[in-house]
């Protein structure tokens, strides 16, 4: 009877001894998976690029994120993209500081640069600081005759509320009516409540060329140093060493130089600026650790006619 209840016991723990090794094999099977898929998730970015004009169709910005991203995916691993409502550029760096959102872009200021972190490489290669005039076509031979920034001072020039360009001109002893959004220029020159607008160089034509009435100015325009970067959400430092591993890389490679030449090229030919006469004004809103220096990281034009002025603010 003893036996028959030690055998009755024995028989289990030889049973155990087998399904325990199988069982531990199939839990670290399971954790592997888990751990894999994990590893594998695409990464999230939220994101505010493309604001004011084409929020819901890839815009330049757009392109050279995912080309920043798709260079780290080796190192880094997928990831997916996730545009915003359609914000202001305050509101965008509000969400920003708070964590609601992962990457915005902009014209950089001390400001700017404390509530996210920026990465140091201008998308526009510092020419979203050379401004071109917009006016009525039917009054822009009156515009187009000005030879000096105190000529142009004279007339009424809009710009965007929060935009830094704003403060920079205002810094420049300009006059500047401030409107709420873009979109609202084109009304204002119509009823004469301003007589000119400003847009960077690369981006101006197409807008203007959807108002018919509207028209660029070919003799001159106004120029400042700047920077537009990449913000990234604080809280997400990780994200912000994958950006700059990917711009090391792009601008390694050419591959951010011909994405440029795609996409900027075009504006850029058809804008003439180094036949322009240009009006140099200062921009007090340029941080100091702005890469002034790196050559790789600015058009030829900006290097030689602004950077100057730059190393000395």
């Amino acid at each position: 009877m003893f036996k028959s209840a030690v055998h009755a016991v024995l028989v289990p723990k030889r049973l155990l001894s087998v399904l325990l090794p199988l069982l531990i094999f199939l839990l670290q099977m399971l954790a592997g998976a888990w751990v894999a898929r994990a590893e594998t998730a695409p990464l999230l970015i939220r994101h505010a690029l493309g604001q004011e004009q084409q929020a819901k169709v890839i815009t330049y910005e757009q392109a050279v994120l995912r080309l920043l991203l798709d260079k780290t995916v080796p190192s880094h691993g997928p990831y997916q993209l996730q545009p915003s409502a359609v914000v202001s550029q305050s509101r965008a760096f509000l969400q920003l500081a708070s964590g609601e959102l992962d990457v915005v872009s902009s014209m950089s200021t001390t400001a700017r640069e404390s509530q996210g972190i920026p990465m140091r490489v201008c998308l526009y290669r510092g020419l979203l600081g050379v401004r071109l005039p917009i006016s009525l076509s039917s009054r822009s031979e009156r515009f187009e005759s000005v030879s000096s920034l105190a000529q142009a001072q004279a007339f009424k020039l809009a710009q965007v509320a929060d935009w830094p360009d704003t403060q920079i001109l205002h810094a420049n002893g300009w006059h500047v009516e401030r409107i709420p959004r873009l979109s609202t220029f084109p009304e204002m020159l119509k009823r004469e409540r301003i007589d000119l607008f400003a847009l960077g160089a690369i981006e101006v034509f197409p807008i203007v060329d959807a108002v018919p009435e509207l028209t660029v100015l070919t003799q001159w325009l106004i120029a400042y140093p700047s920077a537009y970067y990449f913000f990234v959400n604080p809280k997400r430092p990780e994200l912000a060493q994958r950006l700059r591993q990917g711009w090391e890389l792009v601008l390694a490679d050419g591959s951010f130089a011909a994405l440029f030449e795609q996409w900027v090229g075009p504006q850029l030919a058809r804008a003439k600026l180094a036949e322009r006469r240009w009006l140099v004004l200062r921009n007090p809103e340029l941080p100091l650790a702005t890469p002034v220096q790196d050559s790789r990281l600015w058009h030829p034009l900006v290097r030689s006619r602004l950077l100057r002025l730059a190393g000395d603010h």
